[in-house]
């Protein structure tokens, strides 16, 4: 591993002018050292400046060279010399700390004796406490003394400190507040296990610590249970029953006990091991049964049997995380307390996303039409078919806590509206692609399967969980299950603009009105006539749809969404899918609240990493923004000024009326095989209406021949490879196959060869001519001496070269198209594979079919280059240019599906996709002024709009940081209303004011953060002027910017137009 580097500093130190003889001033240098922790160790970066001071300097000193950890800032001068500084790398020295474990391996002697020190008493065989009082309780300590003596009983806390020992009577009184600590005894050989309920301990509820309650009442036959981080304790509890005594539940709760029952509870719960089990569930997403079972190992490793309180712990679990929600969520403080409870109100909001009354402003509904796009939701709906769960138990026997406060909508209702609804609404006929989202729509599911997966719908610029906008689905993702969860997400939202993706938006969005005018009142008011809604597909499912979609649903293509990608809800299922093997084993009730409690604990996470991940996404955006839009520019000018401004009206009529002629679709015929087939028999057909025809007197026209022998070619291909796949000792059965392929093959050529030999009398020559040496060939390895592949001594027609040039380009386009269909089934096989296939022999069957696929790929690939080839040599012949524009050389690293490198959800505004999905399928051979200015139009386009996109994310970007921090004060604000109502000095007060400081302390960060986004989003190509690029759009400049040709791109309404151009303001 190559060392890291550290800079070297050479420092060159200007002073001013010599004034007379006076000798110079001296210059005081002083040094400064940073350091940097990181992950490959300590690294340091020295830095030097210099000071003339004001005063008649004293000689100068001799040249410092001492570094100093730190600098005096005391000395900092009031002024200081320009400092020339020169960096260069340097390997810095790796340092035995920078691999810390080969230290350490020359020490595990010692530790290994250390640890066998702790199995002993580290100190004289007394009672540490009794010796210490000896003076001053002579008679009490002499009795203990006594007791030393006869019994030799000490013992020692594995939870404490110190490492001391005590008597019986000193552990239990010292312990008084610890009393779930683990103690052992010293036997005289080792330390054993035992608890301090075995020594006596008590524990009074309901007084301070060492305080008997004058009217105890003793726990149930003192076998009362407590679950510690450390494993399951017996203790000895004492409830208080005198005049003031609360409820039993209530004395545990007030010790930070969590009890399993309200009536006579004889199980709790510490709340360290209920917050630890909830944050390791979170992290790890360990399952309550493997947390409990490690909480027995700990108590006894032995295998011995344990008091079984794991029921009691799960519903301590559940009640628990039910009552830190409705604590967060402030419940708490209201009147009302629980049963006052919303749907969604207790779901952690997404700060970034537009919130009426949140952090929107107080005018953002009379917003011009053309600047509404800033304030738009973005939603994405998706579904998760690993989050099944089987059929156990019932919502009658395990109901759900939260009632659809949260994520999870409420069951009840949903149930009711699936039951009227979904005989009513069958799954329509698709009109795209036989996509694999279409057809799960009512296969996926299983025996004993109550809920085959879950769909939700959230915000797909943050990847974040929306208010009761997730359920179960029952039979993949059906439009009624969709529809309801849509509905319920917007109906407690009021925007005007949505921008909602789904991987099968074209099919679900087309008759989503028809159905919607069949569902309650109350669920279609949410879907208001004025909103307006864009449907779309996420990025990298695009490209399973028919090129229609691709163009009319694409994200890359749509003004004012920004950089958006769709695909939010698949990299958050990524965090919830270890959790699948655990939920769908429970009751619905504690599955839904299980689920409730992850996705709100996600969203938190991202809430807290806001302003990293802002900042990281608005420093691309602007790299990004300037590039683009320098390439924008750069191709805008290269072209006519009367072009851009053909191009540019073009543009605007289809985004103000999609029903108009689309600017990035080919309106030139694709170019396939079938169809240079065509062209050529049309050629033929024409030259024997005129007779103008073959010499010969035969039917087989010379097209048709060559056409036959590419055929032939393409066999031989195939039958190679599936000989090549023949396992050493192939079956007799398989042999026999074999065999008779080859001879139907080579019948096939020898007919072939004959017409070949007709249409090219020399081919017959040559032929004879180098078969001279009679050796067997065998069919697939048959030269067809096709025209391209003859020497050039050999004189034949040109057409024949142009036929094959034709035919070849046809079938390389051909190639194109199925390497890319294949490549598309292998990603998704992949995809339904991770997502879908568990066990052995669904994993096996799987393999199975992605080899076959894989196997396709090989060989159209293995096509494409073949062919290609050809090209190479019949271009020289027949002197063709341009076509190797679009027909590029294929590389292994072009092999790759739209998954496969950068992120997927960014290729096309990034420009990191393959070539082979971007080849124009155009006929070389027709390369006319036509075909050039529709594919500059479409790249002029696609320029444009990566330019426009990334222009917008930086106008979104900056505004969602502006309602990040707006609804962090607002939080805080209601917040501080509510420690306002609360008592003085109560715990609902003190709990709301750090809840308010907590959300101050968020704003005060993101604030800190971004303190100097403005200005660098200022920087670089596309912004236009301050006043107006954060107004939320306009059109804006003035008369010299115009004549520089200085104006802004934010949108489609932010393009100025001079002298028929689009251009960009540059900063």
């Amino acid at each position: 591993m190559r060392c890291p580097k550290r800079p070297r500093i050479e420092v060159e130190v200007y002073t001013e002018g010599q004034q007379g003889n006076l000798p110079p001033p001296s210059t005081a240098v002083h040094h400064h050292v940073d350091f940097v922790f990181g992950p490959n160790g300590t690294s340091t970066r020295r830095s030097v400046y210099s000071s003339t001071p004001s005063s008649t300097p004293l000689p100068p000193p001799e040249p410092a060279t001492a570094i100093h950890g730190h600098d005096d800032s005391s000395a900092d001068p009031p002024t200081s010399d320009v400092i020339q500084i020169s960096m260069d790398d340097v390997p810095r020295k790796r340092l035995a700390g920078d691999i810390p474990l080969l230290t350490w391996i020359q020490e595990r002697d010692t530790y290994v004796q250390e640890f066998l020190c702790l199995e002993a008493p580290s100190q004289t065989l007394a009672c540490a406490s009794c010796q210490q009082d000896h003076k001053h309780h002579e008679g009490h300590c002499n009795q203990h003394r006594e007791e030393l003596t006869r019994d030799r009983e000490l013992y020692r806390c594995r939870q404490c400190f110190d490492d001391l020992l005590f008597c019986q009577h000193c552990i239990v009184t010292c312990h008084q507040v610890n009393p779930f600590h683990q103690v052992e005894r010293w036997n005289t050989s080792f330390f054993e296990r035992c608890t301090l309920q075995s020594l006596g301990l008590r524990i009074q509820l309901g007084h301070p610590a060492g305080i008997q309650c004058v009217k105890p009442v003793a726990a149930y036959a003192d076998t009362f249970i407590v679950i510690t981080s450390h494993g399951l304790v017996p203790a000895s509890i004492d409830f208080c029953d005198c005049t003031q005594a609360v409820a039993r539940d209530v004395q545990l709760l007030r010790s930070r006990l969590f009890p399993a029952t309200v009536l006579n509870p004889r199980t709790a719960a510490t709340f360290e091991v209920l917050q630890l089990f909830q944050m390791l569930s979170f992290n790890s997403k360990v399952s309550g049964y493997e947390f409990y079972q490690s909480l027995v190992r700990l108590t006894n490793n032995l295998g011995e049997p344990v008091t079984d309180r794991y029921s009691a712990f799960m519903h301590i679990v559940r009640e628990w995380r039910h009552v830190r929600l409705m604590k967060r969520s402030g419940h708490g403080h209201s009147a009302l307390g629980i049963a006052g409870t919303s749907d969604g109100e207790c779901a952690v909001l997404c700060p970034a996303c537009p919130h009426p009354g949140k952090n929107l402003p107080s005018d953002w509904k009379q917003a011009d039409k053309s600047k509404r796009w800033i304030y738009a939701l973005f939603l994405a709906i998706d579904a998760n078919f690993r989050l099944k769960r089987l059929s156990a138990s019932n919502d009658a026997r395990d109901p759900s806590l939260n009632q659809g406060s949260t994520y999870f909508v409420e069951e009840a209702r949903y149930k009711e509206f699936l039951r009227h609804h979904r005989r009513n609404n069958n799954e329509e006929t698709s009109t795209c692609n036989n996509y694999d989202a279409v057809k799960s729509a009512s296969i996926r599911g299983g025996k004993g399967t109550t809920a085959s997966g879950v769909g939700t719908i959230e915000c797909s610029r943050h990847d974040m969980k929306r208010p009761v906008s997730v359920g179960d689905l029952q039979q993949g993702k059906q439009y009624v299950n969709m529809d309801y969860l849509y509905f319920s997400s917007i109906k407690n939202h009021s925007p005007m603009t949505l921008v909602v993706s789904y991987d099968i938006a074209c099919q679900w969005s087309r008759n989503l009105q028809r159905r919607l005018d069949s569902y309650p009142a109350d669920l279609a008011a949410s879907h208001a006539q004025e909103l307006s809604i864009r449907y779309l597909v996420p990025k990298f499912h695009l490209y399973a749809h028919r090129t229609h979609c691709q163009i009319n649903y694409s994200f890359n293509l749509t003004p004012g969404v920004g950089r958006t990608d769709g695909e939010s809800p698949e990299r958050g299922w990524a965090a919830m899918n270890p959790i699948a093997s655990s939920t769908k084993e429970m009751g619905p009730g504690s599955r839904r609240d299980t689920l409730d409690d992850h996705f709100g604990d996600y969203n938190w996470r991202k809430i807290t990493s806001l302003h990293n991940t802002m900042l990281k996404k608005a420093q691309e955006a602007v790299d990004m923004r300037s590039e683009h839009v320098g390439h924008f520019l750069a191709l805008s000018d290269s072209l006519p000024a009367a072009t851009v401004a053909t191009f540019t009206s073009l543009i605007h009529t289809w985004e103000a009326d999609a029903s108009k002629d689309n600017p990035y679709e080919s309106k030139i015929e694709a170019l396939s095989a079938a169809k240079a087939r065509l062209q050529l028999a049309q050629e033929d057909a024409a030259a024997a209406a005129t007779g103008i025809s073959s010499p010969t007197n035969i039917t087989v026209t010379p097209s048709v021949m060559l056409a036959q022998g590419l055929d032939l070619e393409e066999h031989q291909a195939r039958l190679r490879v599936e000989i090549k796949a023949l396992s050493a000792t192939p079956t007799e059965t398989r042999t026999a196959q074999m065999m008779d392929c080859r001879t139907r093959l080579m019948r096939r050529i020898v007919v072939w060869q004959t017409t070949q030999e007709v249409l090219i009398p020399a081919i017959a020559l040559y032929r004879r001519r180098i078969s001279g040496s009679g050796a067997a060939v065998s069919s697939e390895d048959i030269d067809l001496m096709l025209p391209s592949s003859l020497p050039s001594d050999i004189n034949i027609n040109n057409s024949f070269y142009d036929y094959e040039w034709r035919l070849r380009c046809g079938q390389a386009y051909d190639n194109l198209s199925e390497l890319r269909c294949q490549l598309l089934i292998i990603s998704s096989m992949y995809q339904s594979k991770d997502r879908l296939v568990r066990g052995q022999q669904h994993n096996t069957r799987s393999a199975t079919l992605i080899n076959t696929i894989q196997v396709r790929i090989k060989f159209v690939t293995e096509r494409y280059r073949a062919n290609r080839a050809v090209l190479v040599v019949l271009s020289e012949t027949l002197g063709k240019t341009g076509w190797a524009t679009s027909l590029l050389p294929l590389e292994d690293s072009d092999i790759r599906s739209l998954r496969a490198g950068d992120d997927a959800s960014s290729s096309e505004g990034r420009r990191t996709l393959s070539w082979i999905w971007m080849a124009q399928r155009t006929n070389p051979n027709e390369v006319t002024s036509e075909t050039m200015s529709e594919a500059l139009r479409i790249e002029w386009c696609k320029s444009r709009a990566r330019a426009h996109r990334w222009q917008e994310e930086c106008i979104l970007l900056k505004e969602e940081m502006r309602r990040i921090i707006e609804f962090h004060t607002w939080q805080a604000q209601t917040w501080k209303t509510r420690a306002d109502e609360a008592e003085i000095l109560s715990g609902a007060c003190a709990y709301a004011l750090r809840q308010k400081r907590l959300r101050e302390d968020l704003a005060a960060t993101c604030t800190m953060a971004w303190r100097n986004i403005e200005a660098y989003m200022n920087m670089g190509e596309g912004v236009a002027h301050s006043k107006y690029i954060w107004q939320w759009g306009g059109v804006a400049g003035n008369d010299e910017e115009n004549s520089r040709g200085a104006a802004g791109l934010q949108g489609d309404h932010m393009i100025q137009r001079v002298t028929g151009r689009e251009v960009i303001h540059q900063a």
